[in-house]
């Protein structure tokens, strides 16, 4: 399977309690009832990626509602190991970057990737996405709490 084979989907209400089991799989984070259901909420960019009959990850995307928004969030991207390296994240991640595109008040794409994530990093940075800084006690609730702040430039 490569990223050509790959179709996407929207989060809806139907398929919400896969993105929950994906999410519950692919990340060190419990996410709460609220970020699920922004999930589904008009403004968010929220696609499931199909090679055959599984479901391989996940994307999320966020433009703040701020009338001059300057920067679309990535809060999940995330690829089940045995699809890994076969172009399923980055169909996702032109999927992101494409939404943020589409906004002409955005500028920048942004996204936070754990502090010992190196094959996401890797992914990042070949994608084009550079390192801004370390964010320290990103995460709560979890080890190594530290993030790397990624930007990718829209325009």
């Amino acid at each position: 399977m490569h990223g050509r084979q790959v179709s996407l989907q929207h989060v809806s209400t139907d398929t919400l309690s896969k993105v929950k089991r994906l999410n519950s799989v692919l990340f060190p984070v419990q996410y709460g009832h609220s970020f699920y259901k922004a999930l589904l909420m008009p403004d968010q960019h929220a696609m499931l990626a199909h090679g055959g009959s599984p479901t391989l990850q996940l994307a999320s995307c966020q433009r703040p509602g701020a009338p001059a928004v300057l920067e679309a969030y990535i809060m999940t991207l995330g690829v089940l190991a045995p699809y890994r390296r076969l172009g399923v994240g980055k169909v996702l991640l032109d999927s992101a970057v494409r939404y943020a595109r589409a906004d002409p008040a955005v500028r920048r794409l942004v996204l936070h990737v754990h502090i010992t994530n190196d094959d996401a990093l890797r992914f990042y940075h070949a994608s084009g996405f550079s390192t801004v800084r370390i964010v320290e006690n990103y995460y709560r609730r979890i080890e190594q709490p530290h993030a790397y702040l990624l930007e990718y430039r829209v325009r």
